[in-house]
């Protein structure tokens, strides 16, 4: 049996379908910009669409594609016209090998059982001297380092599958929904570095990003300053080459 469960059906009833870019988006266009010369593209766990959508008007000429776990994404995204297939990111991709130039995951990897398979499908469909863009949630986030001293659970990593409340302690208060998103692995900048690098990628830039969805704007902007630092930052948005 599957252990893939769909998180994101609750979101796509209740988020704004005519939301813009978050940062983490943005870094990564400005990545897709620096390397996306032509051929095709793929947006792995495209959601509704949003980012493949503004991929598609930046490259009018490109074939863009998208996959995503989720029936209810899938729907949505080829209700704006995308290229979309519904498929499980944990299982073989529905894609010919050395077919892509680029695949880009936006908070994919922190969702799954075994990166290390997703991470093997991506090489195996990215043409030679292919370009992997990745962003995810940052372990050691300036705010995770005050949080698990002080022994409350660290943001982004969920012990519970029913709701994001376990653990969080005084932060309960301010959380505006306790369903969880599906986290799975929470991955360090070393650690995604060696996993990256154990399945044949080199990473050429690393950029940080803010956690636009879960902080009130005073807190936002002192992690506006962290995400300076990708270290420190909430979240990593990471450029990688296929080197083998």
């Amino acid at each position: 049996m599957s252990k893939t469960i769909d998180h994101y059906a609750h979101w796509s009833k209740i988020r704004d379908q005519k939301r813009s870019l978050q940062h983490r988006e943005i870094e990564s266009m400005r990545f897709l910009v620096k390397v996306f010369r032509d051929g095709e593209f793929l947006d792995v766990g495209c959601g509704d669409g949003l980012f493949l959508s503004k991929v598609m008007k930046v490259f009018p000429s490109q074939k863009c594609n998208g996959l995503d776990f989720s029936q209810e994404e899938v729907d949505l995204a080829n209700k704006r016209g995308l290229n979309v297939k519904q498929g499980n990111i944990e299982e073989k991709f529905p894609f010919n090998s050395n077919k892509f130039n680029v695949v880009y995951a936006g908070e994919v990897i922190e969702h799954l059982f075994n990166p290390d398979h997703f991470l093997e499908e991506a090489g195996r469909i990215l043409k030679k001297d292919g370009h992997l863009i990745i962003s995810t949630p940052n372990l050691l986030a300036w705010f995770n380092r005050i949080l698990v001293p002080m022994g409350v659970q660290p943001l982004f990593v969920e012990p519970s599958t029913k709701s994001k409340l376990v653990g969080a302690g005084p932060l309960k208060k301010f959380k505006k929904d306790s369903v969880p998103v599906g986290h799975v692995r929470i991955f360090t900048l070393e650690a995604l570095k060696d996993i990256l690098e154990m399945h044949g990628f080199k990473i050429l830039e690393v950029k940080g990003a803010v956690y636009e969805s879960g902080f009130p704007s005073s807190v936002l902007k002192i992690d506006k300053i962290f995400s300076k630092r990708p270290t420190l930052a909430s979240h990593f948005v990471i450029l990688a080459k296929k080197v083998n």
